[in-house]
């Protein structure tokens, strides 16, 4: 079997550790499959969201909105302001459903396989020729999700260098390791 993905393994000293919510935007396909409404007034595209509370742990509320007994996931005071709002998607037959707009929509959670990282082009001005470097939008991501501004990061094979620069562009601090002298000389000139 051929590989098609590297794994990143996170390791922590700790129990308290850091894991910051990543977004990716949406694929066309993703915005095709789940934003499939347009409103007719302002044309914008939108999703519909359950507002029923059936088999969700922790019930819901249960009551009567316009005519439809159900166990809701929100108070009624909340469906009345949507529906106020006009953030109610009615379905010919059915519950009312949730609008949840794309231009609101804040991205896709982050998922094990990250098919938006592209590898660096032979003419990036990236690249620095080092052979086992990474692109810097998969380390700023990696980066991004596991440490804030301030912190440490550590890279114990430390190579091209990437890892210390992207931490630096995100004002992180850095420790960057290597006793290869292409290594040390790499990260000396990138730095």
């Amino acid at each position: 079997c051929g590989s098609i993905h590297d794994i990143v393994l996170f390791y922590t000293r700790s129990s308290e550790w850091t894991w910051n919510k990543i977004l990716t935007e949406p694929s066309p396909d993703y915005v095709e499959q789940f934003f499939d409404q347009i409103e007719p007034d302002t044309n914008r595209r939108y999703a519909r969201g359950d507002l029923t509370a059936g088999g969700l742990s922790g019930g819901g509320y249960e009551y009567e909105f316009r005519g439809i007994k159900r166990i809701w996931r929100a108070p009624q005071s909340t469906l009345e302001k949507y529906d106020v709002e006009g953030r109610l998607h009615w379905p010919k037959v059915g519950v009312p459903r949730l609008k949840r707009y794309l231009d609101e929509f804040e991205g896709v959670p982050l998922q094990d396989i990250w098919t938006d990282v592209k590898v660096i082009h032979n003419r990036s001005e990236e690249r620095i020729d080092y052979p086992t470097q990474k692109p810097e939008t998969l380390v700023e991501r990696i980066i991004r999700s596991t440490s804030n501004p301030g912190d440490i990061v550590l890279d114990a094979f430390a190579g091209s260098g990437t890892t210390c620069a992207v931490a630096e562009k995100l004002g992180r601090r850095w420790i960057g390791i290597d006793c290869g002298k292409l290594a040390i000389y790499t990260i000396q000139k990138r730095m």
